[in-house]
């Protein structure tokens, strides 16, 4: 008899944790957002590039930057899919590596990922 009682405890405070983690953010349904590569490796400002990973749709991705530590830099996202996202990089970015950073649905800061894009000088 103790053991279905230890049995039926766990079974309730799994579940009644569950509202408890997606109270707190918590994702459940096991789609983490991250960027793993950027095609091309290099850019002007105004080109389009594509960056693939995971969970990059609509309903995971809200916004796409690029930021060198100081400076963030929105990105105008002009494809959105799975797992490939394409963006535009704004005409008026300083020539550097810069790193990939996003602000998804679940969490309102900016959280930046593994993937760095070279800008390179304008032209004329």
């Amino acid at each position: 008899m103790a053991k279905i009682n230890r049995i039926f405890l766990v079974l309730v405070l799994v579940l009644a944790a569950i509202p408890v983690v997606r109270l707190l953010g918590g994702d459940l349904s096991g789609s983490v957002t991250v960027m793993q590569q950027v095609t091309p490796a290099e850019a002007r400002g105004g080109d389009v590039v594509t960056v693939t990973g995971y969970a990059l749709d609509a309903s995971h991705l809200k916004e796409v930057y690029l930021t060198d530590g100081q400076q963030d830099y929105r990105l105008e996202i002009v494809e959105q899919g799975n797992v490939a996202v394409r963006v535009r990089i704004p005409a008026k970015i300083p020539a550097g590596q810069l790193r990939f950073a996003i602000i998804v649905a679940s969490r309102p800061d900016l959280l930046e990922q593994p993937v760095f894009l070279k800008i390179l000088p304008a032209l004329g």
